[in-house]
């Protein structure tokens, strides 16, 4: 990595593995952590100290992280992490592109703790990984969110089953351009 580079981080991993506690330090004192969650801790509801999530507001949380994101790039805010799930979808492809228009480097991190480095090489070989084990991570990760973010079990299952130990920022940038 150039040190001098204008970087951008986009964060993955499953909730309550540390995503956000990285995503702080990879920050650093000059940078900046966009994290859509926030909407519902800033934007609904009147304390800014509960998370007020509602589904039906996905949709806007997302607009209103993507727009902090435009901002901080057009300000030249360096690093920016993106803290989200960031798998090969439209809207991480949204982040990764503008990113790169504007001439910033665009790497992939991921939590450092202990739990989500067992949980990463489950979800690599999964295949091989007995239902009941990642039943177990399920629970014990939506339990560690039941104080902040509530992410359901099936939720959580759900990722975990569709995870991509493979994906690129190359990946990224490519997904859909297929279809156009």
């Amino acid at each position: 990595m150039n040190v001098s580079a204008k970087m951008v981080y986009l964060m993955r991993g499953l909730p309550a593995c540390g995503k956000s506690h990285r995503a702080r330090r990879l920050a650093g004192p000059d940078g900046v952590v966009l994290e859509t969650d926030a909407y519902f801790y800033t934007q609904v509801g009147d304390d800014p100290a509960s998370y007020d999530y509602r589904d039906e507001l996905l949709p806007k949380a997302r607009e209103w992280n993507l727009a902090r994101f435009r901002e901080a790039i057009a300000h030249g805010v360096s690093p920016i992490v993106v803290d989200r799930g960031n798998g090969l979808n439209a809207e991480t492809r949204e982040y990764a592109g503008y990113a790169v228009e504007h001439g910033y480097e665009v790497e992939l991190a991921e939590p450092d703790s202990p739990w989500w480095l067992e949980v990463r090489v489950l979800l690599k070989y999964k295949q091989y990984v007995a239902d009941e084990l990642f039943d177990a991570w399920a629970q014990k990760l939506a339990d560690a969110t039941r104080d902040t973010h509530r992410v359901p079990v099936a939720t959580i299952r759900r990722w975990m089953a569709s995870w991509r130990h493979d994906i690129t920022v190359q990946g990224i940038l490519d997904c859909g351009q297929e279809d156009a």
